[in-house]
Order: structure tokens, then sequence, then C-alpha cells
């Protein structure tokens, strides 16, 4: 997890670089990054503070898409601009480097699965508006989502770390030749909310990930309801039922082939590839022991066997 700045240089940080009458900081919560309530004179803002290594390469190309966003206007969160003008401040404590961003401050409430159609043309409109953007995307290939994980097993001696990797090759063939273009790489559901008051508006947060690779593996976070670490047959298919009301609302706004859409399970399969090894960089690799990687290569087996994966 990231070390936590004090509070005192995250506030002169702040004073420092935005033309804004700044009162207080208060600390908010922490995670794969820190963020804080700033206090101005009338308003009040949101900051978050990168600092953790698997957000850090693609924090500022977070920024300026999220400007291009609010620029087509797209609904995003306002970013505060710095005195340069700019959407985010690089900072150094103690040798190590933090990104800021800043925003408004909206009070935000959870988002209902009821409304995944509503979701879908939100997310069919992110992947339209972001094939104009000309900033840069970093190119995510097969060893962010699938090889990471493998080599942390090879790390931790775990001996059935060859029937992953087999697995994975496997995975890697049949979604490597589908269409690439922009990917949130996070739009899990914690990832769109609804304004409490105003009109309902929903908003797309936490664009850290962001990347060039595959637009259906963000439809499948979205639509993925199974259970981290056990096959349950119901599940699954609850996710594929989302899938159908989702691409209603989606494909009025984006394409997607049919051999995007029949790889939603490889999709799926991809996640635990992809997720768990961001899991452990944040919060350490003991998070997961060998008990914990048989349960999942279970849980993966049986859902290539199920949906002929």
């Amino acid at each position: 997890m990231q070390n936590r700045m004090k509070i005192e240089n995250v506030l002169k940080a702040v004073k420092n670089n935005y033309d804004i009458n700044i009162q207080n900081v208060e600390f908010f919560r922490d995670g794969g990054s820190c963020s804080y309530t700033v206090y101005g004179t009338n308003n009040k803002y949101f900051l978050k503070t990168i600092g953790c290594q698997p957000y850090l390469e693609t924090a500022i190309d977070s920024a300026y898409i999220q400007m291009h966003l609010l620029q087509n206007k797209f609904p995003v969160i306002p970013v505060i601009l710095t005195k340069e003008g700019i959407p985010y401040i690089l900072v150094e404590e103690q040798g190590r480097e933090y990104i800021f961003i800043m925003y408004d401050f909206i009070e935000l409430d959870e988002f209902s699965l009821e409304d995944n159609e509503a979701a879908g043309e939100l997310i069919g409109q992110l992947h339209q508006v972001m094939k104009s953007y000309t900033g840069h995307l970093l190119v995510r290939g097969k060893n962010y989502f699938i090889d990471r994980y493998v080599e942390i097993m090879k790390k931790k001696n775990y001996p059935g770390v060859e029937l992953f990797n087999a697995y994975g090759d496997k995975l890697w063939e049949k979604i490597n030749n589908l269409p690439r273009g922009y990917c949130h790489c996070e739009l899990h559901r914690g990832n769109i909310h609804k304004t409490k008051t105003g009109g309902k508006q929903i908003y797309i947060v936490d664009f850290d990930e962001s990347n060039l690779s595959f637009p259906m593996y963000d439809v499948t976070l979205f639509c993925n309801d199974t259970d981290w670490s056990s096959f349950d047959y119901k599940t699954f298919e609850k996710s594929k039922f989302i899938l159908d009301n989702f691409l209603k609302g989606y494909l009025r706004h984006s394409l997607l082939t049919n051999e995007e859409i029949s790889a939603f399970f490889d999709f799926i399969a991809v996640f635990h590839f992809q997720m768990q090894p961001k899991i452990m960089e944040i919060y350490g690799y003991d998070t997961a022991d060998n008990d914990f990687f048989d349960r999942q290569y279970d849980l993966l087996i049986n859902l290539k066997e199920k949906y002929k994966l």
C-alpha cells in the first residue's frame, strides 16, 4: 500500500500550486491511491494523490483523458487546473514521487444494478468519445493481462504455476486478435456513481488504469457478477443476463463484433489473471497463498469446462 504523505505537506503542495484560497485538508481514504477533502473559503474539493507503482505510470495520462472527456461534454467530475493550467501536480516527499489530481467535490451515491442499460449507454459513449483522443495511451498486452500473475506464482514457488501458464496462453490466443481501443480497465460497478441530488447524473471515476487494449474488457468488468474465489453457475448466468441488458444501451453508441461479445466469459477468466497481481502489488504478496491459487485454478477450470473456453 502506498505510504501516505504527511498532511502538512499535502496542504503546502495544494496551497503552492492551485489558485484557490485553501483553508484546510483532511484525509479521506487509502487504497491504490490516497485521497483527501480540500476545503476552500466557500467550496470544497476532492484530491487524489497517486504514489503506488501500479497506478503511477498511467496517472498523468488519466488527468489528460479526463480533460478530453470534459471538453467533449462527457460526464466526469471536473478537474481543477493548477496555476500553470495543467490538470495535475508532481510532488516529491522523502525521495518518493506523488501525482496530485484535484476535482470539484460532488456528493455521489452507489450505482444501482437495475440501471445497467443506462450504464451501457454511458460506457458506449465513453468508448466513442475516446476514439478522438490523440494523447498518450499506454499499450497493454499479454504481460499485463496474463504473465504478471504467472511470474508472481513463480516467485512464490507455487507448484501449479505451469497449469496457470498453459491456461493463460490459451486465453491469450483467444483474445489476442480482438479489436483494440481505449480501455478504462477498472470499470467495475464501484467506479460508476450517481449524484445524490440534481437529476441523478451518472459519472465514471478512477481513470488511473486507462490504456490501449480491449474495449470489451470494460464491458466485461461492469457486467461481471461472479464470485471472486469460487465457481457458481448461477452467478455466471446472471452476468450474462446483465450483459444482454447492458448491450441494449452500449450498442446505441459503440459497436462490438460478435467475436468480442462471444469472448465475454474469456474476459472474466482474464480478469482473474489481471486483477490479482494489482491487489498483491498494493497490499503485499502475502495476500495470496498456495491454497488461494488452488481455489482460483479450480474456478478457472470450472469456467473453462462449462463454457468451452
